[in-house]
């Protein structure tokens, strides 16, 4: 595990600015009527830490259009508080927080705030450091949607994908480090500083492939102690390695050609390894606004301007928690800053404002450069700087989060925080239903935007639910927990597949994937395993009963639901179910009791009350299931039901209903329903 002390020691080496005072406050900084500050033909020339400190800091409200493909806003207009940003940009101007050279802001697309400090300019890139690390990970992305690589290569030998390699002389276990375990700091390599020291007497060795061979020869054997996670360069060096390799001519013309220019980014500058490749660690140079249209190519799931340039899935597996790592480890966490995580060379980290949670994903780079998202807020905050002991995360969250966060409260309608919503009790303190459904937690939980997906955790103390807010296509999963009998709104981070608790409570179910409770929550995700993770199988919903049994669901397979077994303790293939469930068309979202009694799910088929109905499916005793049976008009509707759940205590049943395209809401019922519908 990497200690704090040798996190900021990296952070420290790679960069190579001076590290003076901040000179941005040299004349009185306010809000500008100009246009951003340029460069001088003679500053784009200087080397950064000679390009001198501008006389007046730049502070914008209403960012120029400069035709760069950036929408832009207006502050406090368009979200945010106005007065609260800016009071922060005049304090950075002042030099009380560091040495930053720039603040941007965009908010749900646009860039609202632009603001430029000490060798800041609009149009001079600027030192990256480790935020370069990203940019290789985002690479890796676009060879997978060109077909250059898969995301099952993603569990390869990193070795399988080179082909000048001596393997003979490769350290034990060479093979055990995948592109996965390299992109999450988790290769294994070990190199001591006397042979790192060796190396760079001879930097001859370490041209082209020639740098993975030294390192393999040279490195501790690789094993399960040493593939922890260890904050090193090398890593992304062996993965800039894998995709020069498989990609046609260089890595540093595809990186060009295939993203950068994609985006419009011009000026990069990206360093040249002692391998001759793309630097993978650090490196690059990018613009403060080319660094906004980074976070919006990873915002929008890996889309610009309508074309999809890294796949989906990566996006959502690179940016999100792969490896938990403890709070004392990691120098950015502070008291509203907490539980870091790293994906594919992004962080994750939680941020408190009031009593609530914000899920972060973020870019960093020693220094003070950033690009972070809240997706709850559809928030974007990027900076430069040149401060060896940064506290970006911490003043985004203490000072910019609270600008958007509390017109988002007032614009919410029934917030859960506020002091008119009292949930107190069981259930988020709501009155429950009889033998007709209702709307759970109206204007709380069941609100204008499309609420789904509801559960609640072993001991009914902790309520998820899932949703899509109106105008977005962005999932979330949002939590409450009760404390002292009092409902609060605690997590709210992007939604990964359906998911639902088991019933032992120690695991999440996220489709092919999951996460196990731990002491601080939920771990990080992991897979099921081949069996499920696979391309032809597509899972949204995966449930599973005290025994062990799961059922699934499968969007890529005709639609069908399949089971899955435990016989003699061994988990077998999941294989669809008969025609008494797999009739019809749009089968999806099955719930198993707990003692595998029944199985409801949603699907269109004749006889039905509306065009997606809920059914239900009770097993014999000979063990095959029975007839599949409509839940009725009491349930069923001429809108779309689907997505049912009964909760731990077995008293209720929830289950979402959708009236338009954008809303849908979740409604409860009594669960003697299920009983009066079991054949006697």
């Amino acid at each position: 595990m990497t200690t704090r002390s040798q996190f900021q020691n990296l952070i420290a080496a790679s960069l190579f600015v001076s590290l003076g005072s901040v000179a941005a406050a040299k004349g009185n900084a306010k809000e500008s009527d100009s246009l951003a500050p340029e460069a001088t033909a003679a500053e784009i020339e200087l080397s950064f830490r000679d390009v001198p400190d501008l006389e007046r800091a730049f502070i914008d409200t209403a960012p120029a259009d400069r035709k760069d493909s950036i929408v832009v806003g207006k502050l406090g207009v368009d979200g945010g508080n106005k007065d609260i940003v800016t009071k922060l940009a005049q304090e950075i101007a002042e030099g009380k927080h560091g040495s930053y050279d720039s603040l941007l802001i965009a908010h749900k697309g646009k860039l609202l705030f632009e603001s430029y400090y000490a060798r800041g300019r609009v149009d001079l890139s600027h030192y990256q450091a480790s935020t370069t690390k990203a940019y290789t990970s985002l690479a890796i992305g676009r060879a997978i949607q060109m077909g250059y690589l898969t995301m099952a290569d993603l569990n390869k030998p990193l070795v399988s994908f080179l082909d000048n390699l001596d393997a003979t002389r490769f350290v034990e276990d060479a093979d055990k480090i995948t592109l996965h375990k390299a992109m999450t700091m988790r290769s294994g390599l070990r190199i001591s500083e006397e042979q790192r020291e060796e190396l760079n007497q001879d930097p001859d060795q370490l041209a082209g492939q020639g740098q993975v061979q030294a390192y393999l020869e040279r490195s501790a054997p690789i094993s399960s102690d040493s593939q922890s996670f260890l904050y090193q360069g090398r890593d992304p060096q062996l993965v800039m390695q894998v995709l020069d390799a498989v990609v046609p001519g260089t890595a540093k013309d595809f990186i060009k050609t295939e993203l950068l220019d994609k985006v419009g980014i011009a000026d990069h500058g990206w360093r040249t390894d002692v391998s001759g490749l793309p630097s993978g660690p650090s490196g690059a140079r990018m613009t403060s606004r080319d660094m906004i249209k980074w976070g919006l190519l990873t915002k929008n799931k890996g889309k610009w301007n309508g074309e999809q340039l890294i796949p989906e899935r990566f996006i959502a597996r690179s940016t999100n928690s792969i490896v938990r790592i403890g709070n004392d480890d990691i120098f950015f966490t502070g008291n509203n800053v907490s539980n870091p995580g790293y994906g594919y060379y992004w962080w994750q980290a939680e941020m408190k404002v009031g009593d609530r949670i914000y899920f972060t994903r973020s870019a960093q780079g020693g220094g003070g450069q950033y690009i972070i998202l809240i997706d709850a807020l559809d928030l974007m905050v990027v900076t430069t700087g040149h401060e060896r002991d940064d506290k970006t995360m911490q003043i985004t969250a203490d000072r910019i989060l609270p600008a958007f966060t509390n017109q988002t409260a007032k614009s919410r309608e029934g917030l859960a925080n506020s002091e008119s919503a009292e949930m107190r009790g069981p259930y988020l303190g709501q009155t429950p239903p009889g033998s007709t459904p209702e709307v759970f937690a109206p204007g709380i939980v069941s609100t204008e935007h499309r609420d789904f997906s509801p559960f609640f955790s072993r001991d009914m103390k902790e309520f998820y639910f899932t949703r899509k807010n109106l105008g977005s296509d962005k999932w979330l999963l949002i939590s409450y927990r009760s404390e002292n009998n009092r409902w609060r709104e605690s997590v709210i981070r992007p939604r990964v597949w359906r998911p639902n608790i088991s019933p032992d409570g120690k695991t999440m179910h996220l489709g092919r994937y999951f996460m196990e409770r731990t002491d601080d929550g939920w771990s990080e995700i992991k897979s099921l395993g081949p069996m499920f993770d696979r391309e032809d199988l597509g899972i949204m919903r995966l449930s599973a009963s005290a025994s062990g049994t799961y059922v699934l669901d499968d969007y890529k397979g005709d639609n069908v639901i399949r089971i899955s077994t435990l016989k003699d303790g061994k988990r077998e293939e999941p294989r669809p179910l008969g025609k008494e469930i797999n009739t019809g068309q749009l089968n999806a979202h099955p719930f198993i009791a707990p003692d595998d009694s029944y199985i409801i799910w949603d699907g269109e088929r004749d006889k039905g009350v509306g065009g997606i109905d809920l059914w239900i499916s009770f097993k014999q005793e000979d063990g095959s299931w029975g007839e599949a049976i409509n839940m009725g008009p009491t349930i069923n509707t001429e809108g779309r039901e689907a997505s049912a759940y009964v909760t731990p205590d077995g008293k209720y049943l929830f289950f979402n209903r959708t009236v338009s395209p954008d809303e849908g809401d979740i409604f409860w019922v009594d669960a003697q329903i299920i009983e009066n519908l079991r054949p006697k």
